[in-house]
């Protein structure tokens, strides 16, 4: 009996060790769990910082990118010209805004062969520029893109530094012409003067040759006239100034040309005071008068009415040529005083720069109004006292 007491008493005391063991256990198992729990949080934080870290630079990287494809970006909008980008199929896939301002629109997607053949003109290339339809020019260089299939090309606008050296040469010309007329004028003045003297004594004869006489001497006259002009202008226009009278002067002018005029056109004068008068070298200011008058008569091809007539208006004095033909186109208009041009087949181009050079040569300008009612070429000259040359 007293044996199967303590068997009994035995096993709680078991039990008990059992569940103290156990729960030690649990006490180690959790410990170390927590200490990878905690090992884990250090991890996640250490590679958290990290993944901060290449974020932040790649931002920061980023951000530079974008600073310089921004810069680019301003470069190419400020570059004084057109910038476009072919792939390698020749197909716009860049540009900038002076490409768009130079060769209008669409260019994105389109071939350089097309735009060539929208905005060329035919035969419009020299010396590896291009000529637009519209008349400017554009200096062109390509190159090859380094990084991949394709080319940039440069586009400048070079119109304005082509008319500079149009106008230099044409200059060097004017100059040439100069010096080749003031030689013609010496060789030619001599033979003039003997003309005139052996016509002068036709005066004599018969009534008939005295009319002839007449003509003869006036036109040979007038040829002295402008062989004089031409010397003095190649010495340098100093020929010296008097006080004309303005009511002679186109009286002076009408009678000269009226007979040279075509039948269908009819010359008036018309002078607001007969006492007028302007300090000027006579000869070229009628001269200048004289060329106006002819393009007039010669611009219509139908009766047209020239009005020659003079007004004075504060401290100058103008002196108009005016007519009822078809008027000036615009296109011409803004070339009407350069040398050499003309619209005339035996024109020389030179009539209007004449008349432009005596203006000038006399302080003053020359101005044209003109519409489909007719054109008015006015000279206008300072009002003085007779002075010397300019």
């Amino acid at each position: 009996m007293a044996t199967t007491s303590h068997s009994v008493q035995h096993r709680p005391d078991a039990n008990a060790q059992q569940l103290r063991d156990a729960f030690q256990t649990f006490s180690r198992q959790s410990g170390m769990l927590e200490e990878s729990y905690r090992d884990l949080q250090d991890t996640v934080a250490a590679l958290t910082l990290q993944l901060k870290r290449e974020q932040s630079a790649r931002l920061r990287e980023l951000v530079k990118k974008e600073k310089i494809g921004r810069r680019l970006s301003e470069l190419l909008e400020t570059l004084p010209g057109a910038i476009l980008v072919l792939d390698q199929n020749g197909i716009v896939r860049q540009r900038n805004s002076q490409a768009s301002s130079l060769l209008n629109q669409p260019l994105i997607g389109c071939s350089w062969a097309s735009i060539v053949s929208r905005e060329v003109s035919d035969g419009g290339s020299e010396d590896g520029n291009i000529e637009l339809r519209d008349g400017r020019w554009l200096s062109l260089s390509r190159r090859l893109l380094k990084t991949e299939s394709g080319e940039v090309l440069l586009l400048s606008d070079i119109t304005e530094s082509r008319r500079i050296s149009e106008l230099r040469q044409r200059n060097e010309r004017l100059t040439m012409i100069g010096e080749m007329t003031a030689e013609f004028a010496h060789q030619v003045r001599t033979p003039l003067a003997s003309t005139i003297l052996y016509a002068g004594q036709l005066e004599t004869s018969a009534p008939n040759q005295a009319r002839i006489a007449d003509k003869i001497l006036s036109g040979l006259s007038d040829v002295k006239r402008m062989v004089n002009d031409m010397l003095g202008f190649a010495a340098g226009a100093k020929a010296a100034h008097a006080d004309v009278n303005v009511t002679e002067l186109l009286l002076e002018v009408r009678d000269s040309i009226e007979a040279q005029l075509s039948p269908a056109t009819t010359l008036k004068v018309s002078v607001t005071d007969a006492e007028m008068c302007v300090a000027a070298n006579k000869d070229a200011i009628k001269g200048a008068l004289l060329n106006l008058i002819v393009n007039a008569d010669q611009a219509s091809d139908r009766d047209i009415s020239i009005l020659l007539h003079a007004y004075r208006y504060e401290d100058n004095t103008f002196l108009c040529v005016a007519d009822d033909g078809p008027g000036i186109p615009d296109e011409i208009q803004l070339r009407l005083f350069d040398a050499f041009f003309t619209t005339r087949p035996q024109g020389t181009g030179l009539g209007l720069s004449v008349v432009k050079a005596v203006a000038t040569a006399h302080g003053g300008a020359v101005t044209v109004n003109t519409s489909e009612l007719g054109s008015s070429f006015t000279i206008s000259l300072p009002t003085g006292v007779t002075r010397s040359g300019p």
